[in-house]
Formats: C-alpha cells, structure tokens, sequence
C-alpha cells in the first residue's frame, strides 16, 4: 500500500480536491474465483482518496456481464454520464480489456464534442482516444486508469500530474539496452501527438474511428504480443499510408514478446523494427523506449496535441503545448 510519505509536494497539490469520474467501459476486474475483483478496485480508490482526489464511482462499474462491466448500453450511457457531470475535473476508466470498440457507434459524438470534462486511459481506452479526436477533434489523453493507482509508481504519479494542468519538464527516454548497437538517429519533429496501444490502432485501420493525422508523432506500445505479430500490426499501419504520413513513429515497451516466441529463430523486436526503420520514408524519425502503456513507470501523453520530439546523442526528449 502507497503512504502518505510517498506522495510529493507537487503531486498532492495537484490531486487536492480533483473529482475524478471512474465509468468501466470495458472489462471488470475479476477474481479467480469469476466474481468481482471488489478489493483490487477499493485498494486503488484509496491511494486516490490518501491524494486527496474524490473518486466518483460510476454505478455501472459495480457490474458484470461475463467479463464485461455490464451490458454495452449501459456502459455507453455510464462514459456519457461521466462525461457531462457537473463539477468533474476528469474522467478515468477502471480498467481496459477489451469492449471500448462495441461502445463508439453507441456514444452521441455531439454532445461529446461539447463536454469539455477531459479524459485519459491507455490500453483498450485507445479506441475511445481515437475515436473522440476523429469525431470531434478533442484531445484526450493516454495515460494510467484506475487500477494503475493500486501500486503507484512515483514516476508515473508526477507525469499524471499534467492531466490536471501541471508544467512539466520535457519527458526523457532512452532507448533499450538492446538497441544499444543500432546507430542513434538524431533530428527534430513537430506534429501532432498520438497513439497508444497498437493492436487497438491497427484495428481502426480503414475505419471511421481511426483520425487523419498528417505530420504527426505517432507512439506505439503493446503486451503480450509475439515478435511476429507486432510486425504484422505494424505493416498494416505501413501498408494503410497510416506510418508514412507521419514526422515520427516513437516506439515504448513491447513486453511479453519475446515469452510468446513459439520457435527458434522467430522474430524478435530487434529485427522487427530494424525492418520498419528500412521501411520507413526517408526523413521519418524513429525513436524507441518510450515509457507509456502496459507498463509501471508511464508517462500520461496527450493524444491531440501539437508536440515535439528531439532526438539526440544522449537520447530523446518529448515535449508538447500547454493547450
């Protein structure tokens, strides 16, 4: 359990008093047993509550429909809900999974367009990132949901903070110890922010959902997915002219991959996006490391935002507007 101690100045000051509206649009955390995983959610609203954030637990996120948190119109009408509360400072899903994609032709993207509550997620949230800035044009952003405050990281706590508004220094990567023989790009990049989980991008290929960046900084992460099928994912952005319209494909953790290779001699992520650099348009900046998605030390980005991207000998730096 996080302590108060473990809580900066700057971080508590910007939780005070934020209400967070907390729907579950998706999965519902589930014991082995099958039924609601009632303590892991209970042990997150207390790390929001020790912030001294309110949590405003949507009632839909007390269901369950197999793993599903209920029905998908009630899902639909719990994120609409949530979204024009008065007095809500964000709205924070309990959790990804799968389901966000059943909601989009369900949600009125007109009143969505006018609530001006923000809103952040990762994972499966993606789909709803994608779909909102497609739709209407509003930013969003990527970043942690509900149970990543069971154990908080304390980086990941500080970059949450500009969710709610907070300056921050530019956010500074490195790329992996694997990637240490590969030659450094260097260069500059401006464009739009956007992005998350690839497997949920690449699904919104040729789809309404799916926005019409042009010049943007595209970031890509993934769990789970062997080497192979990152590639496959990859190449179906590629081959949809999704990669080649953008100033920069930045790359954070693929974690799992390489526990899911089923023989010697399969692909690995090195080979794999040595390939896509090679494929890449020239003048495309590539950039790998980025700390965001399914893992503990994340960032929260914006999806919809002007940014900008330097990579350098020493490595990278992403940063992006107030606004």
């Amino acid at each position: 359990m996080t302590t108060d101690r473990q809580f900066s100045d700057g971080v508590r000051a910007a939780f005070a008093g934020r209400r967070i509206a907390i729907p579950a649009p998706s999965y519902q955390y589930l014991a082995p047993s099958g039924e609601i995983d009632h303590g892991r959610r209970e042990r997150a609203l207390d790390v929001l509550e020790a912030l001294g954030a309110v949590p405003v637990l949507m009632d839909g996120a007390l269901h369950r429909e197999g793993r599903f948190a209920g029905p998908d119109e009630r899902r639909a009408e719990d994120l609409m809900t949530a979204a024009e509360l008065p007095g809500v400072d964000l709205v924070m899903p309990i959790r990804g999974g799968y389901g966000m994609t059943r909601l989009l032709p369900l949600l009125d993207w007109e009143r969505l367009a006018e609530a001006r509550t923000p809103f952040v997620g990762y994972s499966d949230f993606t789909a709803f990132n994608a779909a909102l800035y497609a739709r209407t044009g509003r930013a969003s952003w990527q970043g942690p949901m509900l149970g990543s405050f069971e154990e908080p990281d304390p980086f990941m706590l500080e970059r949450f903070t500009a969710v709610f508004g907070r300056a921050l220094e530019p956010l500074a990567f490195a790329e992996p110890e694997w990637a240490s023989d590969w030659k450094r790009e260097a260069g500059e990049a401006e464009g739009v922010l956007w992005g998350g989980n690839l497997a949920l991008l690449a699904s919104l290929a040729g789809t309404p959902w799916m926005p019409d960046v042009r010049g943007g900084i595209l970031y890509l992460e993934d769990v789970g997915e062997a080497a192979y099928r990152v590639e496959r994912m990859l190449l179906t952005l590629l081959d949809a002219g999704i990669l080649g319209r953008q100033r920069a494909v930045v790359l954070g953790d693929f974690s799992g991959a390489a526990a899911v290779e089923r023989s010697p001699g399969e692909e690995t992520l090195p080979r794999v996006f040595g390939y896509l650099r090679r494929r890449l348009p020239a003048g495309t900046l590539m950039a790998l490391g980025l700390p965001f998605g399914h893992v503990a030390r994340k960032a929260a980005l914006p999806f919809g935002r002007e940014g900008r991207l330097i990579l350098g000998a020493e490595g990278a730096r992403l940063s992006w507007s107030a606004r």
